[in-house]
């Protein structure tokens, strides 16, 4: 299922107003991640069927940053949610796509990411979450 959107922005407050006034979406959280240099913050639209996720760079030196030097503040990556991170990287391999980055995560939260060249030019990431109470 597509879990999320992600835009990426130089200013996530900026880019929150823009999406709050034209959409009405609201922050669900926030969070700064130092190991990624980044900030991503979650927010819902109403009505939405997918979440959306905007990234801000923390220094000039990470992957956000340099896509913002790049290609500028919109778009950044599509994320799909799968069963088993580990079982879609090898069903890449079959079809002789390599994972990007490998398979990567702990606590139950594994990722791995389609490269642009390999997917259209746009950056698919496939994520599995850990389970939660509730949830299938």
């Amino acid at each position: 299922r597509v879990d999320h959107i992600a835009f990426a922005t130089h200013s996530i407050d900026e880019a929150l107003r823009w999406f709050q006034d034209v959409f009405g979406a609201r922050e669900l959280c926030r969070m700064r991640v130092e190991d990624e240099w980044s900030t991503f913050a979650t927010m819902v639209i109403p009505n939405a069927q997918v979440q959306f996720e905007l990234l801000e760079p923390i220094g000039e030196e990470s992957f956000v940053a340099r896509f913002l030097r790049q290609r500028g503040p919109g778009f950044h990556h599509l994320t799909i949610e799968v069963e088993n991170v580990a079982a879609a990287a090898e069903e890449l391999r079959r079809h002789e796509i390599e994972p990007f980055g490998g398979v990567r995560g702990g606590d139950g939260w594994h990722e791995t990411f389609i490269h642009p060249r390999d997917a259209n030019g746009v950056l698919i990431q496939l994520v599995q979450k850990p389970p939660q109470v509730g949830r299938p």
